[in-house]
């Protein structure tokens, strides 16, 4: 069941999920797995029951839903890279995207399902909760900018809206230490401009200001920056009972100053009278540079297969109320 705005359920999909993932998690840590899927199947639309997750270990283990906006479904950020899940058919999903990150716009808390040696497990109703999270962000993930750095991103929530003073940019890279090898890692927050938008206003947030979105657009430039790579982290709370926190990192590439140096010739009065030439450097100029793409999740480590031998099993992908 998705949340709407001004309260209340429903099984209809909320107009900025682009693509759900679902998790699958055995307590036995062995034989997890991680699936993008067509949002409708989450929807309690006729495509419930598309899908089907096979070749599940038996045992306890939990399923954990999302929404995101983005055209991708990331893998889950702070663990290693899962393999897909096995589906039935095999075209209802596809893997989950080890390289971009993005935050999702929903998610469910993990639902505890327990296995059974050939038996179909069916999910009860999922409850999916709606989370603060980047509709846009520049630089983009992985891309080289030349200083000053300049940051735009916005942050919004589809059910409530989003607190003004949680909005918060940090940005971390690391220098030497006087004794080579050793690196110390230096973190400065970015100072950044708010403006309030909500969709279906004058101030929209979303490009065709049809996605039921409130939030902020924020602007910032960043402290000088060395050349080299630096990680971004853009915190933000929604206006929930309980709240929820946006907790988003990824990096991105500083390039080195542009300098330009240039030569007066010496003119012909001053070669007259002092019987010498004269020259004038010129001084440091810094060309700015910006870059702008949609949320995408960082590089990952490969996953570990699917437990050998693991007693084919069923569990279908929730599909709204049961």
């Amino acid at each position: 069941m998705w949340p709407m705005r001004g309260g209340g359920e429903t099984t209809e999909l909320p107009p900025t999920v682009v693509t759900a993932r679902v998790v699958f998690e055995p307590q036995s840590g062995e034989g997890s797995c991680c699936v993008a899927v067509d949002p409708a199947i989450l929807s309690g639309s006729a495509h419930r029951g598309l899908a089907i997750l096979t070749n599940l270990p038996v045992g306890p283990a939990t399923v954990t839903v999302a929404g995101f906006s983005t055209d991708f479904a990331p893998d889950v950020p702070g663990i290693p890279a899962m393999p897909p899940c096995e589906t039935t058919p095999a075209e209802a999903a596809r893997a989950c995207d080890e390289d971009r990150v993005a935050a999702p716009a929903f998610e469910s808390p993990p639902i505890s399902v327990t296995i059974l040696s050939g038996v179909q497990t069916n999910l009860p109703e999922v409850s999916i909760v709606a989370l603060p999270y980047l509709l846009d962000y520049s630089p983009a993930q992985d891309s080289m900018v030349a200083p000053p750095v300049n940051f735009a991103f916005t942050v919004v929530d589809a059910v409530t809206n989003i607190k003004a003073d949680s909005v918060a940019v940090d940005v971390s890279f690391q220098v030497p230490e006087k004794t080579p090898p050793a690196f110390r890692t230096i973190t400065k927050r970015v100072h950044i401009d708010l403006n309030s938008c909500e969709d279906g206003t004058d101030a929209p947030c979303s490009p065709s200001g049809t996605l039921a979105l409130a939030g902020f657009k924020a602007a910032g430039t960043a402290p000088e920056l060395p050349e080299g790579q630096v990680e971004a982290h853009i915190t933000a709370e929604n206006l929930s009972d309980p709240p929820s926190d946006l907790d988003f990192r990824y990096s991105f590439i500083v390039l080195a100053t542009p300098t330009e140096t240039a030569t007066a010739a010496a003119t012909p009065t001053a070669a007259r009278s002092a019987g010498a030439s004269s020259s004038q450097a010129a001084g440091e100029s810094s060309a700015p540079a910006a870059s702008a793409q949609t949320a995408g999740e960082p590089p990952a480590v490969p996953g570990n297969p699917n437990v050998p031998g693991a007693t084919p099993t069923a569990t279908p992908i929730p599909g709204g109320a049961q």
